[in-house]
């Protein structure tokens, strides 16, 4: 009867053992499986909180022949010498969000009268293609209408350079 006994104490403890080793290993697969879904779905992103996105300004713009009627204040992204300015449309609608879409985004630049305005982007969080943009022939005043056209979703960074004037901000783009 004591043989029983300690064959049957031999069974739970290894019973028990394994238990415990099948609960450990299926711990660590889950973790490993967890941390490299992870990795796949970020794929080297930053989170939105981690981008530092540039505040447009609420101011109104300058005046130009361009733009009809009398100018009225709105957002923009502005440089210090008020030389380059972004029109930040975006952020005052509420139902509007910046995101990747083939439509671009539709952006209205005042820059120095008759100066080329260059401007390009580059995502700030990952690897990205650069950001296409489409700047139409033949503004003659301050004004410029372009079409900016994000790649990708994540933290972006737009430089603006006309003349010797230059503007830098940063976005942060949602996915489609």
């Amino acid at each position: 009867m004591g043989r029983i006994i300690m064959l049957t104490t031999r069974k739970i403890i290894a019973l028990i053992t394994h238990s415990f080793i099948f609960l450990l290993l299926t711990v660590i697969l889950l973790t490993g499986c967890a941390t490299i879904d992870t990795v796949f779905q970020t794929s080297g992103s930053t989170a939105e909180s981690d981008c530092t996105v540039t505040e447009p300004a609420w101011v109104k713009p300058p005046e130009d022949s361009a733009v009809s009627g009398s100018p009225e204040p709105g957002y923009y992204f502005v440089n210090e010498d008020r030389s380059i300015w972004a029109s930040a449309w975006w952020t005052e609608a509420e139902d509007y969000v910046l995101r990747v879409n083939e439509e671009g985004l539709k952006v209205g630049w005042f820059r120095p009268q008759g100066a080329d305005i260059e401007i390009t982007g580059q995502r700030l969080d990952a690897q990205a293609a650069p950001l296409d943009v489409h700047v139409p022939c033949c503004y003659p005043t301050r004004f410029q209408a372009t079409g900016l056209y994000f790649p990708t979703q994540g933290c972006w960074e737009v430089t603006a350079q006309a003349a010797d004037s230059v503007l830098t901000f940063t976005v942060w783009v949602e996915p489609e």
